[in-house]
């Protein structure tokens, strides 16, 4: 397996890879998800993704990409509450399911990691939506903890 820096021209590839995790997404939770993105408004997004200074975006090859992480690098100034730090937000991890349980997803997030202690980062950040039980799982056992809980009334 081959773990890569993705650039602006895999903005296709990335759009592609999202297709499945987008449909759990939008299965569970329709209210928030558009249910089927036009593939070139989703090509669009991730190119302008991916050319963000903060951003930090990889892609899983075997044989043919089978994988991406996107990740942003924070850098939060102190203020009277918090104190200053750099952390690395992981935003999207997607892989295909025929190359699943193969130990793609365990590389683009150490790819992740080591990104975010070249930038001097102090932490790994992500989050999880409470309906996906297979992704909780996945990063409970990449050594992830819960860290707070979102809570939402519709209004």
């Amino acid at each position: 397996m081959k773990i890569r820096a993705a650039a602006a021209e895999d903005a296709g590839i990335l759009a592609l890879l999202n297709s499945h995790v987008h449909a759990i997404h939008a299965a569970h939770r329709p209210d928030v998800y558009r249910v089927d993105p036009p593939a070139d408004e989703l090509t669009d997004y991730f190119a302008a993704l991916l050319v963000k200074d903060v951003t930090r975006a990889f892609i899983a090859e075997i044989d043919r990409p089978v994988g991406y992480a996107v990740a942003a690098v924070v850098r939060r100034e102190e203020n009277p509450f918090l104190r200053a730090e750099s952390f690395i937000l992981l935003d999207q991890l997607a892989v295909d399911p025929q190359a699943a349980r193969r130990g793609v997803a365990s590389q683009l997030i150490e790819a992740v990691r080591d990104a975010g202690r070249r930038e001097g980062c102090q932490r790994l950040l992500t989050d999880v939506l409470d309906f996906n039980k297979d992704a909780k799982a996945f990063y409970a056992a990449a050594g992830f903890a819960e860290l707070k809980h979102v809570l939402e009334q519709p209004l």
